[in-house]
């Protein structure tokens, strides 16, 4: 007589559901503070720069009201995803102003591969006609008309600093990140700039919307 195996009626326990999605909601939640915290603490050990400032805490780039130097509204805002090299200065814009406009230019061709992911913006702080001797140094360069008054509240000016002449520094996610000094030593801050690039070399934006 054959004997059939019983097999236990009743509810079975359902297998456990991995940490994964547990872990992954984790990631998507904390993800811009990490990145975040990444950009700041990956330079030194320490977090801070070899040459230049953090900006502490990091300011988001507020609603500026700029415009193309053909009228055009532009939200700088619609641009995270690059590091973007910030500048401002009158349209007369002297010899030193043109200088800095080369020299962000050069930031700009030294980056390499890494060229698609920079923007360098030229912030004019008046209304009146712009120097043509701009257009040679500062070719590539995003050139937009603001107020005054807005890039005060935004960008930080050190003591017997003005707009014109320091280097600010945005980055991938909206965030204003650093500030060197006015007349900075171009190749101390080409080198914490290229370093910035490397060690961020992995962070790829999903979308990067094209520069104006």
């Amino acid at each position: 007589m054959n004997q059939t195996s019983s097999v236990e009626d009743g509810p079975h326990p359902k297998p456990k559901r991995s940490m994964w999605v547990f872990w992954m909601i984790v990631l998507v939640t904390a993800g811009p503070f990490v990145a975040s915290s990444f950009f700041f603490y990956v330079v030194k050990p320490e977090g801070r720069p070899s040459y230049g400032q953090l900006i502490q805490p990091q300011r988001p780039v507020p609603a500026l009201q700029l415009t193309t130097l053909t009228g055009k509204a532009v939200d700088l805002r619609q641009y995270s995803g690059y590091w973007l090299i910030v500048v401002a200065g009158p349209a007369a814009c002297d010899k030193v102003c043109q200088n800095l406009l080369f020299d962000i230019r050069q930031f700009f061709l030294a980056a390499g591969d890494d060229r698609y992911r920079v923007g360098r913006i030229w912030l004019v702080t008046d209304s009146g006609p712009v120097n043509p001797g701009v257009f040679e140094p500062a070719k590539g360069t995003v050139i937009l008309r603001a107020k005054p008054e807005q890039l005060k509240q935004w960008l930080p000016i050190a003591p017997g600093e003005s707009l014109e002449g320091p280097i600010w520094l945005v980055d991938p996610l909206g965030n204003l990140m650093m500030r060197f000094p006015s007349n900075p030593d171009p190749l101390k801050t080409l080198a914490v700039f290229k370093k910035l690039l490397y060690n961020t070399a992995g962070w790829k934006a999903k979308h990067l919307e094209p520069l104006p």
